[in-house]
């Protein structure tokens, strides 16, 4: 509270000082009035009271242009306290007519323009404020002129100069009003503002030539008031704010003029000659007067844009948009506007996006829907419009000065459109609203552009749910699509992989099919039991065989039994070269481990490989992941078939030394594949199966084998074990001609027997 009573008084003098001379003027001239008249008529007080509340508004108010024809307008009503003829009086008037109509021509050539693709055209108001300038002090002139300066054809005829002043001003307006009009035709705003300044003006025109043509009040002051008031109308119709309230305003002006005066010349015409009825024509011409105020809007009817039929098309249409239903909005909204266009003309087109989709309503109220090509530009283009509405005869005007918009304006033409809207919703557009022009041959204005950017705004919400609710049906039409196809993927990469499992079957039982033959004996069964238990454990294996045993048939037949069995089985020779680089097996292209995940890497003469490799093998298996960047979990269940000699292949088997400290459990419990003289059972077997599948081999047939030549065979100590017995089979098969192999044959081999060491393969015939 102090702090506020100790702040320092605000400077006034600034903001008063620019509305002294104002002020001081206009009381002057209403004190000359009052003088003249030497305060006894009425008259000269009521037009200096009025000059006074329109100075007070003027100074509270308005600034600028708008401050000038303000002050002119005050001073030519406090000129007009008089019915006597003053030179002063007449002088000030004249003044302020030039102040008035001067500043109503600058304020008409200064209208800002809305933006838009139109370039913006100022019109010069120079020629017309130097001709009213002349024409007006030339009138003055010759009301002040003394008498001894005496201009020939000047101060004799003073009345006539301020008719030519008051003519010419009349002109000026009208001219600079229709040339603004002209030049500036497209741009939306100057036309609304010029239309309603033109009616204004032709109103007031009008009406001042009935009132000084049949009233007794001097023509002079009436053209004066005349052009006071309708300067300040154009002036008002420039500068203010809202050019669509212009136009509205402007149109109820006109209607309420040209009804009032109707009505008011009846009246007067009622009243003459009858003063004892005065009264009731008054109260009767009062009581019409207010019935047409009242239906203003039916007598404004007519004057609306295209008589209103668009307007109230976009008011129905924003009112229909605003149903629950997005499909009924849009339906109601586009037979709303298809109203004024008629039956046979094109529907309204409304454009939404992702995806782009085309909807039109036909002469039946039903909607249709198709996907088409809009061009991305005439989005772009009509978003940065006022109020985001393109209008084709824009388009039109800049065909030759803009060829970038010509294939726009192509395309309107082409679809008969008038305009075309920018529907956006929270700033995001949604879609576009095209209009037909079916018959209209009027341009658009601003009005009707206003009111169809408040109905797109309706319809933005139902534009909005429509485009989401296409965008989720595409969606899940391509979501079902995408099933589909996997679904059918997935069914061929399922048969895929079983041909594949099949595949690795067949290939697993052909490796392993040598272990399934002649399995009778102990040792066999035994070795069998063991490999399998390993295998079903998933524990590291290690297999010792002589060299003439073959390990892979064993393992594979192990393989099959476990529980990785459509997993993959890779067997790696340790004895080729190129087992050996050490790019390899850290390759995950081409690594046998990464070949070997989820399956079993066999490998053979493990001490063949370098150390580094070993030692790269124990690390990745220790560690359950492969030696490349960025690689998973790797599963391998590892075997190694190692090579011995003697009476005992496990003590002289080579144990690999890299592999070994990984090993160490497996290694000392390692399997050792029986030799074929510690099988004899499985001998008669595993003969006749060679012979029947080597005989078909080399000769086309099975071959069988006489019971003496087998007692032969199996007196014979095979020191090779099978990979002998698969020689000497195919050996007897080259050479038997017939069905069976005979003594002679097996004869004819050369075998070498050694008495000492012969023993019976075949329990049979021990």
């Amino acid at each position: 509270m102090f702090a506020a009573a100790t702040t320092e008084p605000r400077n006034l003098w600034p903001a008063t000082r620019g509305r002294l001379l104002p002020f001081a003027a206009v009381a002057y001239v209403a004190a000359v009035a009052v003088e003249t008249e030497r305060g006894r008529e009425a008259q000269a007080w009521l037009a200096s009271a009025a000059a006074a509340v329109i100075a007070i508004v003027v100074a509270r108010r308005l600034r600028g242009l708008g401050g000038l024809v303000g002050w002119g307008l005050a001073i030519v009503v406090a000129s007009l306290g008089t019915q006597k003829p003053g030179a002063s009086l007449a002088a000030c008037g004249a003044a302020g007519v030039l102040l008035c109509v001067g500043g109503a021509i600058v304020a008409l050539a200064r209208v800002p323009s809305e933006g838009g693709v139109i370039p913006a055209k100022h019109v010069s108001p120079v020629a017309g404020i130097i001709a009213l300038t002349v024409a007006w002090w030339m009138a003055i002139l010759a009301r002040v002129a003394p008498s001894r300066l005496a201009i020939p054809g000047l101060t004799e005829h003073p009345a006539v100069w301020s008719w030519v002043a008051a003519l010419a001003s009349a002109a000026l307006l009208v001219v600079s009003t229709e040339w603004a009009l002209h030049t500036r035709r497209l741009e939306l705003g100057l036309v609304e503002r010029a239309s309603a300044a033109r009616s204004v003006l032709v109103t007031l025109l009008t009406a001042a030539v009935l009132i000084a043509s049949l009233s007794p009040l001097r023509t002079e002051a009436v053209a004066r008031l005349t052009l006071g008031v309708a300067s300040a109308c154009v002036a008002a119709a420039a500068l203010h704010r809202d050019a669509v309230r212009v136009a509205q305003t402007a149109r109820r002006a006109v209607a309420l003029g040209l009804a009032g005066g109707g009505i008011a010349l009846a009246g007067a015409t009622a009243v003459e000659g009858r003063a004892g009825d005065a009264w009731v024509a008054t109260a009767v011409t009062a009581v019409v007067a207010l019935a047409a105020g009242s239906a203003v809007r039916i007598l404004e009817a007519p004057l609306r844009p295209a008589n209103g039929l668009w307007l109230d098309a976009f008011t129905k249409a924003a009112d229909e948009a605003s149903r629950a239903e997005p499909d009924d909005a849009l339906r109601a909204a586009l037979s709303a506007l298809r109203a004024p266009l008629g039956l046979g003309l094109p529907s309204p087109e409304i454009w939404t996006f992702s995806p782009t989709l085309l909807t039109t309503v036909d002469a039946a109220g039903y909607l249709h829907e198709r996907e088409a090509e809009l061009p991305e530009a005439l989005v772009l283009i009509a978003a940065a419009e006022p109020h985001g509405t393109l209008r084709a005869e824009v388009l039109e005007a800049l065909e030759v000065r803009r060829p970038d918009l010509r294939p726009l304006g192509i395309w309107m033409a082409g679809r008969r459109a008038m305009l075309a809207t920018v529907i956006a919703f929270e700033g995001e557009m949604e879609g576009l609203l095209v209009l037909p022009r079916g018959d209209r041959t009027d341009r658009v204005t601003l009005e009707e552009v206003r009111a169809l950017a408040f109905t797109a705004d309706r319809l933005a919400r139902a534009c909005r749910a429509r485009a989401t609710a296409a965008w989720m049906r595409a969606r899940l039409q391509d979501a079902g699509i995408r099933s589909a196809t996997a679904e059918a993927q997935m069914a061929r990469l399922g048969r895929e992989h079983a041909l594949n499992v099949r595949r690795h079957e067949l290939t697993v039982g052909l490796l392993a099919r040598a272990a399934t033959v002649g399995t009778y004996s102990a040792a066999s069964r035994m070795a069998i039991q063991a490999l399998e238990r390993r295998v079903l454990a998933g524990t590291p294996i290690v297999v010792t065989a002589s060299w003439g045993v073959d390990p892979v048939p064993y393992l594979a037949n192990a393989h099959q039994a476990g529980p990785r069995k459509n997993g993959p089985l890779v067997i790696v020779d340790a004895a080729s070269a190129r087992e050996h680089e050490l790019a390899r097996w850290t390759d995950e292209a081409s690594s046998p481990l990464a070949l070997a995940h989820r399956g079993m890497l066999v490998i053979l003469a493990a001490a063949a490989l370098p150390d580094d490799v070993q030692q790269l093998i124990g690390r990745t298996l220790a560690a359950g992941r492969g030696p490349w960047p960025g690689t998973s979990r790797l599963d391998v269940e590892l075997a190694i078939a190692t090579v011995g000699t003697g009476s005992d292949p496990r003590e002289a088997a080579s144990a690999p030394p890299a592999l070994a400290r990984f090993m160490a459990d497996a290694w000392t419990e390692a399997v050792v594949l029986p030799r074929l003289r510690d099988r004899p059972e499985d001998f008669r077997a595993m003969l006749t199966d060679c012979l029947a599948r080597e005989g078909l081999r080399i000769v086309g047939r099975p071959l069988g084998i006489e019971t003496s030549a087998y007692a032969r065979l199996a007196e014979y100590d095979f020191p090779g074990d099978d990979r002998e017995l698969l020689l000497v089979v195919a050996r007897l098969a080259s050479h038997c001609r017939g069905d069976a192999v005979r003594v002679a044959d097996v004869d004819a081999l050369g075998l070498m027997w050694e008495p000492a060491q012969r023993q019976k393969k075949d329990p049979i015939l021990a």
